[in-house]
């Protein structure tokens, strides 16, 4: 569990990365990957998060995202120019759900779904993992920043 003092932290750190006022950045009521969100206004969200922090949310991500990752790796294995976002609105989000765990089963029953997260942070893919908006991880103090949105 973090701490409100690391949470207040993390908003001034995020406020400092993007020159902004403390007062503008507001933390998630929920988590994502065990931790806080924070906004700068309705649209931009960011995780901030320390190295440790950044791979165990990045090993979650996998886990609950095996249906993207698995849509990612089939399309650019044969150079099909298409995006699983592309299905989003074809499918409901307990449909995603289903799939997802299905998926987690054939993983779990073959290599294991830490086998792959821990090859994929191995290959260098955490802010694939994590910054959905950009795929990138901004170092920035003593904490990594990834854009969600």
């Amino acid at each position: 569990m973090v701490s409100r003092r690391e949470i207040e932290n993390k908003k001034a750190v995020l406020a400092r990365y993007l020159g902004v006022s403390p007062d503008k950045i507001t933390e998630s009521k929920g988590t994502l990957y065990s931790f806080k969100a924070f906004y700068h206004g309705p649209n931009v969200a960011y995780l901030v998060l320390t190295d440790i922090e950044a791979n165990v949310a990045a090993r979650r991500a996998v886990r609950s995202r095996l249906w993207l990752i698995s849509m990612e790796s089939v399309f650019e294995y044969f150079g099909i120019d298409a995006y699983p976002a592309d299905a989003l609105n074809k499918i409901s989000h307990e449909e995603i759900k289903k799939i997802n765990h299905d998926l987690s089963v054939l993983f779990e029953k073959s290599c294991g779904t830490d086998v792959l997260a821990e090859k994929m942070l191995k290959l260098g893919n955490r802010a694939n993992i994590l910054a959905d908006f950009d795929q990138k991880e901004r170092p920035f103090e003593n904490y990594f920043i990834y854009r969600l949105f």
